[in-house]
């Protein structure tokens, strides 16, 4: 399994569309096999995308994301918990155990572990 974040330093960047870093790791057997940082340097999303599908991601740990972003990535398959913030090392061990889930923006776990608070013309 690999999973991807978008970093800024030793934290979650604030804006997954924005990051100038992307971290992936490699997980096996519940352990980070592996670790490597992109850099980032075209701002167009399809292009991160594009990255993170030839990378073979299958979850994104991100801060903010913008809803079409999203739904991009959803449809292709890629887990996303966003809306999360704090240290690398610290979410992806809550990762690993099961424990970290999705934000609704404002601090509060979303009850689907997807970020709907300003999710334009669909209600939950």
């Amino acid at each position: 399994m690999k999973v991807a974040i978008p970093r800024l330093g030793e934290v979650v960047a604030p804006c997954l569309e924005y990051s100038a870093t992307m971290a992936i790791f490699t997980v096996e057997n519940g352990k980070i096999v592996d670790q490597l940082d992109f850099p980032l340097r075209s701002r167009e999303p399809l292009d991160r995308i594009r990255l993170l599908r030839d990378q073979q991601v299958d979850t994104i740990i991100c801060g903010g994301v913008q809803d079409v972003f999203e739904d991009l990535l959803r449809a292709r398959g890629i887990q996303l918990i966003s809306w999360v913030s704090g240290n690398i090392e610290n979410l992806l061990d809550l990762f690993l155990h099961g424990r970290l889930v999705a934000s609704d923006g404002r601090g509060q776990p979303t009850p689907d572990g997807r970020s709907h608070q300003k999710r334009r013309g669909k209600q939950k």
